[in-house]
């Protein structure tokens, strides 16, 4: 059974938040909402649904249940084959994100409860308008009793660490960093597979069901040392964004040429187009992926090529 898999085109989820804008919607070819911001696509998540081949109609989450170890790899060091490890996600924002952070495994499970894991993420960034920003950590000096104190009485947006943003820039955000993106910036990002997300201010903006804030579980979780460092990525063939326990992210970019990859059976390949187009070759497949198409091309699947000219993400899980 395991030698059925092939690399798996998924049909998105679409996010329609208030901050969201319509940077990406013309690359959606089913956007039930067409008149609705785009705020986020969740291009490789656990629900979404196989749209090609015999697994057509069936879930990620299906996949890593019937398949286990042979979509996830040998770094894959759970036990449990129940969910996807990650979710890679499209960010459109045109307002600021609320101010947020999210917890570690550990606390996770103490707030949560059992089943709950934590969210380190990393961003890159797609585009980003002039004066675009992002916010990363807190100012030097900060402990919990300042923080506490700086969110009751208002003045939590002048102790954070505010950073200007460019294109190909990118940034690492373990759990436990509080973070927001502003408005003018269209991010690609890479997580754990968690939405616990605690809200710490939210920018005036009323308060709804969907959109609490949580002050006491966002103190309690908050490093007020952490702080995320920009950077800016390099103009070479294959470069590491970012690594941790967690995931790994590669950049790779070519001007019409080929490049063979191998997953080894250690890790699967999520891979996201982010410029021009990219022709997969493989054992079973050829097809072409175009601006912000995905494509997860399971671990135990063998050696193959991306011909073109194009920039690509490649997602993947870190056996370091």
């Amino acid at each position: 059974m395991n030698n059925d898999l092939y690399p798996l085109l998924l049909e998105p989820t679409i996010k329609n938040y208030v901050w969201g804008g319509q940077n990406f919607s013309h690359f959606l070819q089913n956007n039930p909402n067409p008149s609705q911001p785009v705020a986020e696509i969740w291009a490789i998540y656990n629900q979404n649904r196989i749209r090609n081949g015999y697994l057509s109609g069936k879930t990620l989450q299906d996949l890593v249940r019937n398949f286990g170890s042979a979509i996830l790899g040998n770094f894959y060091t759970s036990t449990s084959f129940e969910n996807f490890p990650l979710l890679i996600k499209l960010l459109d924002s045109q307002q600021w994100l609320s101010v947020q952070v999210h917890p570690n495994d550990d606390q996770a499970v103490k707030l949560e409860g059992k089943g709950f894991n934590g969210k380190t993420e990393g961003w890159f960034i797609l585009d980003a308008d002039p004066g675009a920003q992002l916010i990363a950590g807190m100012k030097p000096g900060m402990d919990k009793g300042a923080l506490a104190k700086s969110i009751q009485n208002g003045t939590i947006t002048s102790q954070l660490q505010y950073h200007s943003i460019h294109k190909n820039d990118y940034i690492y955000i373990p759990a436990g960093t509080i973070h927001a993106l502003g408005p003018g910036a269209r991010v690609y990002e890479i997580q754990q597979n968690s939405d616990v997300t605690y809200r710490v201010y939210d920018w005036d903006r009323l308060a709804s069901a969907g959109r609490p804030l949580h002050i006491e579980k966002s103190i309690a979780v908050t490093d007020t040392f952490s702080q995320g460092k920009l950077n800016r990525s390099q103009d070479l063939p294959y470069q590491n964004i970012f690594k941790c326990q967690y995931f790994s992210l590669d950049l790779i970019q070519t001007e019409e040429d080929k490049v063979e990859l191998n997953t080894n059976q250690d890790t699967f390949h999520a891979l996201t187009v982010i410029e021009g187009v990219a022709e997969f070759i493989g054992s079973n497949s050829q097809f072409s992926l175009n601006q912000f198409e995905c494509v997860l091309v399971p671990a135990n699947y063998p050696s193959y090529q991306l011909a073109g000219k194009f920039k690509i993400l490649k997602g993947s899980l870190n056996g370091n």
